[in-house]
C-alpha cells in the first residue's frame, strides 16, 4: 500500500489540491477539504464553467439542503469527471500528479466551498486524520 501525509493548512484544515477534468474539457486544479460529512464530492456551479461543462451537460436533481440549513439548487454532470490528488514534488516545490486518477461522483451547488467526499475520494482512499500530531496532518493511501 502506498502511503502519503499531507499537512492541514493554516487555518487547521485539512485541505487537499486536485486535478479535476471533465471529459473534453479543461483540466483544472482546485484545492478542497477532505470532509468525512460530505456524502458526495461538492463543487460550484462557477467550478462546472471553469471546468468546460454548460447547462446541457448538466442535469437539475432538485434541491438539498445544506451545513447552514439553506436549501440550494443541485445539478449533477451527464458525462464522466475524474480527478487525481495534487501533491508536492519536493517541500515547497512544485505540485504533481500523485496516486491513481479516480472518478468522481460530484454535485454542483450555487456558491459552494470544494469537498471532498464519501461517495468517491473516501471509497478510493484510505483516510487517517492525525489531529494529535503538531503540525496536523493526515493521510491518504491506496
Amino acid at each position: 500500500m502506498v502511503r502519503r501525509t499531507f499537512p492541514y493548512d493554516s487555518d487547521g484544515v485539512p485541505s487537499l489540491d486536485i486535478r479535476i477534468e471533465a471529459r473534453g474539457g479543461p483540466q483544472v486544479d482546485f484545492t478542497g477539504i477532505v470532509d468525512s460529512g460530505a456524502s458526495r464530492t461538492v463543487l460550484s456551479l462557477e467550478d462546472a464553467d471553469e471546468l468546460g461543462l454548460g447547462k446541457s451537460h448538466l442535469t437539475d436533481n432538485g434541491t438539498v439542503t445544506v451545513a447552514d440549513e439553506s436549501r440550494v439548487t443541485c445539478l449533477t454532470p451527464l458525462i464522466p469527471i475524474r480527478a487525481q490528488v495534487l501533491a508536492p514534488s519536493s517541500p515547497g516545490g512544485e505540485f504533481a500528479p500523485w496516486g491513481p486518477v479516480f472518478d468522481l461522483d460530484v454535485v454542483f451547488l450555487e456558491h459552494a466551498t470544494p469537498l471532498w467526499g464519501q461517495t468517491d475520494f473516501f471509497q478510493r482512499f484510505k483516510i487517517t486524520f492525525e489531529r494529535y500530531l503538531n503540525p496536523r496532518q493526515f493521510g491518504l493511501s491506496y
